[in-house]
């Protein structure tokens, strides 16, 4: 269960393409790929293993001027398809 303090990594052999404003995202193991919009792209670059959901949620909002707690259900649901599709290690 993906929780605030749930530090999400990238899977090692997933492969990420920049296109244009979008970046595509591809698991060649399982052939699961998506394309993310600039939002989902922010997530998936702070998705570092460093941080986890809650300081992502503060890091997004500071430059925002909006509260962490206004974005949070945006960037758990957006980590938790990240993990079902198998490009996170859980």
């Amino acid at each position: 269960m993906i929780t605030d303090q749930f530090t999400p990594v990238h899977n090692p052999g997933v492969l990420h393409y920049h296109l244009l404003d979008e970046m595509v995202v591809y698991h060649p193991a399982t052939f699961q790929a998506a394309s993310l919009n600039e939002s989902a792209r922010e997530i998936w670059e702070l998705c570092d293993g460093t941080r986890t959901i809650e300081h992502i949620c503060l890091e997004l909002a500071r430059p925002r001027g909006i509260e962490p707690a206004q974005l949070r259900e945006d960037v758990m649901r957006g980590v938790s398809r990240l993990c079902d599709l198998g490009f996170f290690v859980l």
